[in-house]
């Protein structure tokens, strides 16, 4: 078993890593900025420039893929040009991962596939499929023609389509870092009426479902969510006190987008029962540990 991570210096990447490596698993890592470690074998590649993705598969010959890489830039990715080139790049990469006799693959997907305007509840097989952003169009573009090949072919691959994340190291521009730096730094964190209701989980737990996905024969989609929806208002409390500031946050300084959906979660009946996998973080332990990797990396300042 040789696995090729792609989007390896990302955040579920990292954590990926660590997982893989903990197993023992032959792994070789890509992303286009070096990792800093030196336990996994890299190689630097820009999946978008023409060429690289067939490269790369030919250079490292990896039996199983798991392809994170994409553009997930805070605030930019939702409907950035590029979204286009990593279509194409994806699929080049896929392809070429099949043509050198690739065992197993997985793919990073998004809840952003979803119709986004029903009841609130998304699911694998009973939830329509209407994007609502050049992201969401993107991934799903690439999952029905990689997922159609694949029943055609004979290929073994499943789809992950991840939903809200959380955790330590978590990139500026998000809610939970956002927050939790205002509030590290003795700043007013603001933040909207908090009322919408998201699925959340913990990046290493994000991690871990695409590892189970990688070692089981599940083929097709699921989701990597908890199943359990939950306010904004309540994320930012837990996080607050677990900073020890819930003085600090100030609801309804934002405002709430217009149309944004009330309530987003995931059905997880696939990713534990055919995957088997279930999370290891709870919504308050998650975010405990989250503050105190913030409160650690002021102290290291």
């Amino acid at each position: 078993m040789r696995v090729l991570v792609t989007g390896s210096s990302g955040f579920v990447g990292r954590h990926v890593i660590d997982q893989l490596v903990a197993r023992g698993v032959n792994v070789v890592a890509s992303s286009r900025s070096p990792m800093g470690r030196h336990d996994v074998d890299h190689v630097a590649a820009d999946l978008t420039q023409p060429g690289a993705a067939t490269a790369l598969i030919e250079k490292v010959q990896p039996t199983h893929l798991l392809h994170l890489a994409w553009n997930a830039v805070p605030g930019q990715f939702w409907n950035a040009a590029d979204n286009l080139d990593w279509c194409a790049a994806s699929l080049a990469l896929l392809r070429s991962f099949h043509a050198v006799g690739g065992k197993r693959a997985v793919v990073a997907g998004s809840c952003a596939e979803y119709d986004w305007t029903g009841a609130g509840q998304l699911d694998e097989a009973l939830s329509p499929i209407n994007p609502a952003t050049l992201y969401g169009v993107a991934k799903d573009a690439l999952r029905r023609m990689v997922l159609r090949d694949a029943e055609q072919h004979g290929h073994s691959v499943a789809w992950g389509r991840i939903f809200w994340l959380y955790g330590p190291g978590e990139a500026p521009g998000r809610l939970v870092s956002d927050v939790a730096v205002a509030l590290r730094d003795g700043r007013t964190a603001a933040v909207s009426a908090g009322t919408q209701r998201r699925d959340f989980l913990h990046v290493s737990d994000v991690a871990g479902a695409f590892v189970a996905a990688l070692h089981s024969e599940y083929r097709g989609i699921f989701n990597v969510s908890s199943g359990t929806p939950v306010s904004i208002r309540d994320v930012v409390g837990c996080l607050s006190e677990a900073m020890e500031r819930p003085e600090g946050v100030h609801y309804g300084a934002r405002p709430t987008q217009p149309g944004e959906p009330p309530l987003l979660y995931g059905t997880v009946d696939r990713l534990q029962r055919e995957i088997g996998f279930r999370p290891i973080f709870g919504l308050r332990d998650g975010l405990a540990e989250t503050a105190r990797w913030w409160r650690q990396s002021c102290d290291a300042l």
